[in-house]
């Protein structure tokens, strides 16, 4: 996991909650710092940070005889207030991010349980017999596993995030447990399924588990919460880079702007200070911006003289490759496409569903005055874009743009997939595709072309990537179109 400092209070969030909400009362041990790191897959530096704030708060006692121990003593009523607020503070959120769930992991989960290799359904049956008060853990180890094949370690950072938002807070509720009393036996019908390579059914189950936790959620909510929601409530985020996002984004807005020809080949950039103060950034923002774009060798900077744009045919041979920040952003993106490979269908799907027909229609002409721009390279960024800005749920939205943002990193390989003749020779027939299938508002259509559409993006970028030695890209499972 990246960004520790996030983490620290990820990690002291999850471990007051539990308090306070009774999973441990006044005198029980919480697990060791050496188990949590464990069970939440974190650094033990990360969770050492979050116990010592606990103990400096007041919360538990540690020594290391003892370990941590619980010291407050809750009430029922204090405990019941405790989770009222902290439901209430959420309920929006919460319920978006559920209703979601489906849409943007369905068809992993189940691509990934399709995929797992035989000790790896061994692990997921030895988890099923947890005690229940580690029934948060072990969901998260549960989920781990069903992932496992993909080899996607973004795609996990934002698993590990879901679950920290909404699982764990709500499943430390024992009582919660409840609600799925009539699916208990979920786990070992998935493991009878995929033993016997029965993939239809498997999908069935599977989404029916993901529908069940969103009506568990409502009922709960319904019948469990009496506390309003505040006006201002407690979104969900997620950040797929270990820092700080604003000069990854205005990097993107510059690139497009490159693509665009709003600056041309050859030509010299606005300076640092002039597209800071054009763009509303500070200046080391504009400062970090340009060197990211140097880095997917979209320009090239020199003393005295400014920051140029490198010709199309140039960008490659400008990337340095052997950089170990590039390497793992490219991983980075590949993972990103991994993600819209296998989410891509359900989501459009969803969301030109929802749209009214002169929206749809809208999208329609946007999508045809894009392919007058002549570069098909960067459709399935436009694309993806369009779908994002329309989704119908925040959670799609929070993290399609995310997402997006790796796409950035692809830009470095552009010299690789041939001259502009060739790459929109390549292009030209999902832009028909896509488009004919909106005029006929054939979205079941639209869907499928978007998803072989990603498919061809994450296979060629894998193909590079391994043509480069870039290590750890054969980590990456690569489905077929018959998979999905």
């Amino acid at each position: 996991m990246e960004n520790s400092t996030e983490l620290r209070k990820v990690v002291y969030n999850l471990l007051l909650t539990q308090i306070q909400f009774g999973a441990y009362g006044c005198g029980d041990k919480l697990p060791t710092m050496e188990e949590t790191s464990i069970r939440l897959h974190v650094s033990i530096d990360t969770v050492r940070t979050a116990y010592l704030k606990l103990k400096e708060e007041g919360y538990i006692s540690l020594s290391k005889n003892v370990g941590a121990t619980v010291k407050v003593n809750y009430g029922s009523q204090e405990t019941e207030r405790f989770i009222q607020s902290f439901f209430a503070l959420r309920k929006t959120a919460i319920i978006d991010l559920a209703s979601a769930m489906r849409p943007l992991f369905g068809n992993a989960q189940w691509t990934g349980l399709k995929n797992a290799s035989a000790e790896t359904l061994r692990a997921i049956e030895s988890l099923s017999s947890g005690e229940a008060v580690a029934a948060p853990y072990a969901m998260l180890e549960h989920l781990n596993q069903k992932y496992s094949a993909l080899g996607n370690t973004l795609l996990m950072r934002l698993v590990w995030q879901v679950f920290m938002f909404m699982h764990d807070p709500f499943f430390s509720i024992k009582e919660n447990l409840w609600y799925f009393d009539q699916f208990a036996d979920y786990l070992p019908e998935v493991l009878a399924l995929c033993r016997h390579k029965d993939w239809p059914a498997l999908r069935v189950t599977a989404d029916q588990a993901m529908d069940q936790l969103s009506l568990a959620l409502n009922r709960f909510y319904a019948s469990k919460i009496t506390m309003p929601p505040p006006e201002q409530q407690i979104a969900f985020a997620w950040s797929s880079y270990p820092k700080s996002q604003l000069c990854y984004t205005f990097a993107m807005e510059l690139l497009i702007a490159i693509s665009r020809g709003v600056y041309p080949a050859g030509s010299l950039l606005p300076s640092q200070q002039a597209l800071a103060t054009q763009r509303g950034v500070s200046l080391s923002t504009a400062r970090r911006a340009l060197e990211l774009l140097g880095s997917v060798g979209a320009v090239k900077s020199a003393k005295y003289v400014g920051t140029r744009v490198v010709p199309f045919d140039s960008v490659t041979e400008n990337s340095d490759f052997t950089n170990p920040v590039l390497q793992r952003r490219l991983l980075d993106m590949a993972e990103a496409l991994q993600a819209f490979a296998l989410s891509c269908r359900e989501v459009s799907l969803l969301t030109l569903s929802s749209l009214d027909g002169a929206s749809a229609a809208g999208l329609c002409e946007e999508l045809k005055a894009h392919k007058r721009w002549r570069r098909g390279e960067t459709l399935p960024y436009f694309i993806l874009d369009l779908i994002t800005k329309h989704a119908p749920y925040q959670a799609i939205r929070t993290i399609y743009a995310e997402l997006l943002r790796q796409h950035f990193w692809g830009y470095a390989l552009l010299g690789m997939k041939g001259g502009h003749e060739a790459i929109n020779a390549t292009y030209d027939p999902y832009f028909d595709a896509l488009t004919g299938a909106l005029e006929k508002s054939d979205y079941t259509q639209f869907s499928n072309t978007l998803e072989g559409l990603m498919l061809y993006e994450l296979r060629s970028n894998v193909n590079i990537l391994s043509r480069l030695g870039i290590a750890g890209v054969e980590n990456i499972f690569v489905p077929t179109e018959s998979e999905t």
